[in-house]
């Protein structure tokens, strides 16, 4: 049971930094843009590339709050450990993909 419970605290924990990228905020918590120098982030558009990575957040958030459902029918016993292994792996290739994605898109467009 404390999978699910771990699973569903990461869920919430990404839902919440979706929110705050969402809004268009919290470019500090981006690895690249925190560590970039004053003249580099002049070229940056934060608005838009805050959205495109809280999107990506978000398909994370949902992939995991998936995967503690999967985790608690398999717990119940209505799930089978090898279709909760499919599932959840091949799954997996849905956030990394958008991720992937986001970092192009939010590369695109946003030097000058």
């Amino acid at each position: 049971m404390e999978y699910v419970w771990m699973w569903c605290v990461v869920a919430a924990g990404l839902a919440v930094v979706s929110i705050v990228l969402l809004s268009g905020r919290g470019a500090a918590l981006l690895a690249g843009y925190s560590t970039a120098s004053p003249a580099e982030r002049a070229h940056v558009n934060v608005t838009r590339m805050c959205r495109i990575i809280g999107a990506s957040t978000l398909v994370c958030a949902i992939y995991a709050a998936v995967v503690a459902l999967l985790v608690y029918a398999y717990v119940l016993g209505t799930l089978d450990r090898t279709v909760l292994f499919l599932v959840a792996g091949i799954g997996a290739i849905v956030p990394v993909a958008a991720l992937c994605v986001a970092g192009y898109r939010a590369n695109m467009g946003t030097y000058a």
